[in-house]
């Protein structure tokens, strides 16, 4: 009774593609996968409707310059890291063997080279992203939009002092710092508030935001700014006061911007730090509103170690570490697609989005905040997860589906426990449209269990004059697990400068070769899958 009510269900729901934006840069818009599902008309090239030309002038949200050119031309570096990417994606698995660990070590500590992996990795992030966003489900449409270091318009004060008349004084030192913090504030408020304006006019559905503003970024800035305005270092109490009111101001902006769009969903990542964002600011993460969510990165059952946590900040967690995703084309070898893992909290963000674009095309009807019901009401609980975030969860897609599927019959409550109940067979069919599987370059290993922290991009605060992505901040992976060494050779100690949690390390371990949630391993092709028979290891 229950499969012919939902089969019934499934043909007479309108067909309707649900639209994710993303945020982000280095974002392929000519990739092979990606590209039938980029909105036509909002590529960069194409421009803006005539009626929004003078409100958007001097506004470039889609310059990303379709990635012609590799920042990695040399083939032999680009095989390199690739490697070592995987391999870093291995050793959190069953680990490395020592000539693997060796190479692995060796290659770290190597600047040149790192900067190269760094620079492989900022140019390709947005593609990263969108690929784990259109994971599954038919009719989603992608919108990419280059939120940071969009070269907003200079904010400028006219002198408007007569001729002959006395000027007014200079400024202070402390003055000419406050107002680097103010107009610091006034960038990043102002380009989220464009970005928002610009997303509701083409009808985006959910927003996909994995970026991030962090405490120690802005304090390390603000430090530094003080001292090169000054002179003098900036005391400690000072800083924190300036720190405190800023993401003050930035939370009750966000806030505002975002109550003006409720028939958008805005999904955040909570950032790679191993912090709690109740204690540590997190700047959009910490914008909670009836159509936000903000999402943690698991590995396995089990909290990244990576990632951000909190009870009253942080909603839900999804998988985030060793996501396989595809790579942009210009690093494609004869012709063929690549696919690289990658891990952080930016990529358990888009996978929330693609379960709530899943969500609205399911049942059209749904209210951003009645979509962020669901997939809240619908989760895994997870006793690691108890105290950490508010839903106590990891995703469940099945049981989300199961709950869009009934609230076209029932009310919203009823449908969460109604999915909850288990009671209710949803087949396969469903889970329709996955991740094309595609063989990678046969020099990269292929077993790509798990991870590599992509950290979270960061928008411009200070810099306006540059319109060139920067660097995210620097960590290493999730706890690479070295191999298990001859008694006679040290091993090196970790120089992971990520704090790991001592309640996370008594855990027991996580299930690495299993997928973290139903569909999961449809993202990894089959010559990716993990064995069974390989055993788990700690983080």
């Amino acid at each position: 009774m229950w499969s012919l009510f939902l089969s019934l269900l499934l043909f007479t729901l309108a067909a309707k593609a649900a639209t994710i934006a993303i945020i982000d840069t280095g974002f392929d818009l000519d990739h092979d996968f990606l590209q039938p599902k980029i909105l036509k008309h909002e590529t960069d090239e194409e421009g803006y409707h005539p009626d929004l030309i003078k409100e958007f002038q001097g506004w470039n949200f889609q310059d990303n310059s379709h990635l012609k050119e590799a920042v990695i031309k040399d083939p032999t570096l680009l095989q390199e890291i690739l490697k070592f990417r995987n391999l870093r994606a291995k050793g959190h698995g069953q680990g490395l063997t020592f000539e693997e660990f060796e190479w692995f070590k060796k290659k770290s500590s190597e600047k040149a080279f790192m900067d190269k992996v760094k620079s492989f990795k900022k140019h390709s992030h947005g593609t990263f992203v969108a690929g784990i966003a259109l994971r599954e489900g038919e009719n989603i449409n992608i919108f990419p939009i280059r939120g940071l270091n969009i070269p907003s318009p200079v904010l400028m004060v006219e002198d408007n002092t007569p001729q002959g008349s006395t000027p007014l004084k200079s400024k202070t030192p402390d003055e000419k710092f406050k107002e680097e913090v103010h107009n610091s504030f006034m960038r990043v408020t102002q380009k989220f508030s464009k970005i928002c304006r610009y997303l509701s006019l083409n009808k985006v559905n959910v927003v996909n935001a994995s970026y991030g503003i962090t405490f120690k970024n802005i304090s390390t800035k603000f430090r530094e700014s003080y001292k090169d305005i000054t002179k003098n270092e900036i005391p400690e109490d000072q800083l924190k006061l300036t720190v405190d009111q800023y993401f003050a101001d930035l939370y009750k902006a966000g806030s505002n911007t975002i109550k003006k769009y409720p028939n958008i969903l805005f999904v955040f990542s909570a950032g790679n730090n191993s912090l709690d964002n109740d204690l540590y600011h997190h700047y959009p993460s910490r914008i909670k509103l009836p159509n936000t969510i903000t999402v943690a990165a698991m590995n396995g059952d089990f909290l990244a170690s990576f990632s951000n946590y909190g009870v009253h900040n942080v909603d839900i967690g999804a998988p985030g570490v060793g996501i396989p995703s595809i790579v942009p084309k210009v690093y494609s070898a004869h012709g063929n697609l690549i696919y690289s893992p990658s891990s952080g909290t930016s990529m358990a963000a888009p996978y929330i989005s693609n379960i709530a674009a899943q969500i609205m095309n399911t049942n059209p009807k749904l209210h951003p905040e009645e979509v962020k019901a669901i997939i809240l009401g619908t989760g895994d609980l997870k006793p690691t997860l108890q105290g950490k975030i508010s839903s106590g969860s990891m995703v469940d897609n099945d049981k989300a589906i199961k709950a869009a599927l009934l609230s076209s019959a029932m009310k919203i409550n009823e449908a969460i426990v109604l999915a909850n109940l288990d009671i209710i067979p949803i087949e396969d069919k469903i889970q329709i449209g996955v991740l094309p599987s595609t063989k990678m370059m046969d020099s990269i290993p292929k077993l790509i269990p798990q991870s590599e922290i992509d950290d979270d991009e960061e928008f411009e605060t200070t810099k306006p004059e540059s319109s060139s992505p920067k660097s995210p901040e620097t960590k290493q992976p999730d706890n690479l697990v070295p191999p298990v060494l001859p008694a006679e050779v040290t091993q090196v100690p970790s120089s992971d400068p990520v704090p790991s949690s001592p309640k996370l390390e008594q855990s027991p371990p996580p299930s690495e070769e299993r997928p973290a949630s139903s569909s999961q391993s449809e993202l990894l092709p089959p010559e990716a899958q993990p064995p069974e028979s390989v055993p788990s290891l700690p983080q």
